[in-house]
């Protein structure tokens, strides 16, 4: 699909236009725009969502976006118990994390991603900072695993799957805002102890990609999984990646990331054992045939 997308200043133009309309006074800085209560409207998702629509139909569509935002409260929970049911985890690209100089209530996972505390609204999501977490007095690890019990457990999914080459499948797991969360369950995608691992891609908030190596054959999955991967993280309004992950027991591992006009493999040490005992295992199994 040919992207119609507005320029950051289409989008800044018509985002300023229609809070105007609302008597909304905001201030623009390079997170996005600020209103007087202190909520910030970020508008690259927005102006990746605009994609979808043809350029007379842009007014509109961010008309009811901003409706959508205005109406949920800025308001955070006083306690945890509060905020418990709404709490959701939210995995991102590491190059997002530490933004409004790192008040966002995060942590590092693994190169290339990020975890974000977010409170549910409705549809939307609204970050949460580190200071309101300490306000609440409970262990942070108490909040992260109910944020991400929210998001794995609380949030539905569909699973679609893909064949590619001589019927090698992978599968893309798809929702809402929260699904990326779903790279830190993967085994319930897998079989049982997987041998070889598996190819994980997280191209977006509401996409996942999956494949579990069972021969060589994963490699035809790798490139199309690395197709798929880029379109996704171009149509997405709420992008994270196009790089390539290795799953091994419960631990990921970025083995491709791309690199101007190509992918540069990055050398991991479990990772090429993996391939070693695969050959071996190949190998045997040819002898024995």
């Amino acid at each position: 699909m040919e992207s119609t997308a507005p320029t950051p200043d289409q989008i800044v133009e018509l985002a300023l236009a229609c809070l105007a309309e609302r008597g909304v006074e905001v201030s623009i800085t390079d997170e996005g725009l600020h209103t007087d209560d202190g909520r910030i409207f970020g508008l690259e998702p927005l102006r990746r969502r605009l994609a979808r629509f043809d350029r007379h139909e842009w007014k509109e569509a961010v008309r009811n976006h901003f409706e959508v935002l205005l109406q949920a409260s800025p308001e955070m929970p006083a306690t945890f118990e509060e905020a418990a049911s709404n709490l959701r985890s939210a995995v991102v690209a590491a190059a997002d994390l530490g933004l409004f100089d790192g008040a966002l209530m995060e942590r590092p996972l693994t190169d290339g991603l990020g975890e974000r505390l977010m409170l549910r609204r409705g549809e939307l999501g609204m970050t949460v900072t580190t200071e309101v977490v300490e306000s609440w007095d409970v262990p942070s690890h108490r909040v992260w695993n109910r944020a991400r019990s929210g998001s794995l457990w609380d949030e539905p999914a569909e699973r679609e799957r893909f064949t590619v080459g001589d019927g090698v499948q992978y599968l893309a797991i798809r929702g809402g805002r929260w699904t990326s969360t779903r790279v830190l369950a993967i085994d319930r995608y897998l079989d049982p102890a997987p041998r070889y691992g598996a190819l994980v891609a997280v191209p977006a908030r509401d996409e996942i990609l999956v494949h579990q190596i069972r021969d060589e054959s994963f490699t035809d999955a790798a490139l199309a999984m690395l197709s798929h991967t880029a379109s996704s993280f171009v149509e997405s309004p709420l992008p994270v990646g196009c790089d390539l992950f290795w799953w091994n027991r419960g631990e990921l591992a970025r083995i491709c990331t791309p690199a101007e006009d190509r992918y540069r493999y990055i050398q991991v040490p479990e990772f090429s054992a993996m391939l070693w005992r695969l050959e071996e295992d190949t190998m045997r199994a040819r002898r024995m045939a």
